[in-house]
């Protein structure tokens, strides 16, 4: 058991507060595990945002196909129920973009994520989906001189690229104004973004494919592929084509499994304090992340409550409790906000939650096919995928209706990144770098000068030709 200001709290014990929130409000109607031997043409494995989006693009794009979407617990039971409801651009990512797929390939993809965060606002309107969608744009605040010097080059580079008005720079006083907080120095605005509350979405989303015809199963777990059937438990759904849209899970399965690590994300919740964040001047809504590796996220809620997460979690090779029940994990994110926000010291952190995010070799998601196979996947959002996985459910429709499309010539579609090393070298190594970066990161943030070894250890992944940690 984990005390924090009074409050006992045990990760891993129920489901995230979004979740809850959403589940009590709508508990939306029974989608029954799969219990007999079907056909349709196309499968989808995995019930959270990119299964959904690309149900919800193929029906769109395809009515009269049978579709049937497999969910191993309930739709946004994984990431999708959990994560902080960031709809962010790629504006911060150009540097990477750019080294991957060179400049005029890097803006496009920025492009449509920009499309993406203003379609998911209008879905919610078209569908009366209450989601809290709020686009107010995204503060980097930086919290240490090395910060300030990544400012300088995200700001640099959209300069470069010519989009110098989706990502500029704020000065001290500037992001004081937005968010007064005695960590924060100077830092960066990018105008894309939109907080949502994400499962609200995500069940949304699950009504508005039901809706449409589409098959939902929750409960059924997907244990292999065989040949052109996904099975489970209690049968086998075979199809024409198959989606694996199983973010972390991807670990798993052989097909996915060299382009992923999984890292855990935690977050918690404050009690709701709307005086205290008009106190700070925190009212319009913005999103706001430092610029650790380790990163540290942070949004508020209508009632004046602050969703604060930390990515300093466990990298480990197998998916269990981990993953969800990390105290320590919640602890360094507990002590992160009352670093960031010491006058909230007497407001109760009434939630904490967490869970495993799939980390890519470039920092990027990539989508595709599999070659020589009807299997298609979008891995490796890298605790990004609010807004992404929208984008990859358009390029997943595309790919398997096989539209000739502007997404489905996007860079990061079939594009092959270096793979992870194996296991178990790949979760150890992650593990022991992980921890680095989070010294080096912590050293620098409290004025100090980081130890050689956690120094070298963060930069290996650089070092060794993956979009990781820093330089």
């Amino acid at each position: 058991m984990l005390n924090l200001t009074g409050l006992a709290l045990t990760p891993g014990a129920q489901r995230s507060w979004w979740l809850r929130e959403a589940l009590e409000r709508d508990p939306g109607q029974a989608c029954p595990p799969l219990d007999r031997d079907t056909t349709t043409d196309v499968v989808i494995v995995g019930g959270g945002f990119t299964g959904l989006w690309t149900a919800y693009f193929l029906s769109l794009a395809r009515p009269e196909l049978g579709i049937t979407v497999l969910e191993q617990d309930i739709c946004g039971g994984g990431p999708s129920g959990r994560n902080g409801g960031f709809a962010s651009g790629w504006w911060d990512e150009l540097d990477g973009l750019v080294l991957l797929y060179g400049a005029d390939a890097a803006v496009r993809a920025c492009r449509a994520i920009s499309a993406s965060i203003g379609a998911i606002g209008g879905f919610c309107a078209e569908h009366s989906i209450d989601a809290w969608y709020g686009r107010a744009g995204y503060v980097f605040a930086a919290t240490s001189p090395a910060h300030e010097r990544i400012v300088a080059q995200v700001v640099r580079s959209a300069r470069e690229a010519d989009v110098a008005e989706e990502l500029h720079e704020l000065n001290p006083a500037e992001v004081q104004a937005r968010c007064a907080s005695p960590a924060f120095r100077g830092g960066a605005f990018m105008r894309d973004g939109a907080q949502v509350q994400p499962a609200r979405l995500v069940r949304g989303l699950r009504r508005v494919v039901l809706e449409r015809g589409v098959t939902i199963h929750e409960n059924t777990a997907v244990e292999r592929l065989d040949g052109s059937a996904a099975v489970a438990a209690g049968g086998r759904v075979t199809a024409k084509h198959t989606v694996l849209a199983v973010n972390a899970w991807a670990t798993a399965w052989p097909q996915l499994n060299a382009r992923i690590v999984a890292w855990s994300s935690y977050i918690v919740m404050t009690a709701p304090a709307p005086d205290l964040l008009k106190a700070i001047g925190w009212t319009g809504g913005e999103l706001i992340s430092d610029l650790r590796t380790s990163l540290r996220y942070f949004r508020t809620t209508p009632d004046g409550r602050i969703a604060f997460g930390g990515g300093g979690g466990r990298a480990r090779r197998r998916i269990d409790d981990a993953f969800t029940h990390d105290t320590r994990a919640v602890t360094e994110t507990a002590e992160g906000f009352r670093l960031m926000f010491p006058s909230f010291a007497e407001v109760p952190i009434e939630d904490a939650w967490g869970g495993p995010i799939d980390v890519s070799p470039t920092h990027l998601p990539t989508f595709g096919r599999l070659e020589g196979q009807n299997v298609y996947y979008a891995t490796g959002y890298t605790g990004n995928g609010e807004a992404p996985s929208h984008l990859a459910g358009r390029v997943l429709a595309d790919l398997v209706t096989g539209a000739d499309s502007d997404v489905v010539r996007l860079p990061m579609v079939n594009a092959r990144p270096r793979p992870f090393p194996p296991e178990p070298l790949r979760s150890l190594g992650a593990a022991v770098v992980r921890r680095a970066m989070i010294a080096k990161e912590t050293a620098e943030e409290r004025g100090g000068k980081p130890g050689f070894i956690a120094s070298q250890l963060a930069r290996t992944p650089r070092r060794l030709g993956y979009l990781l940690g820093p330089d």
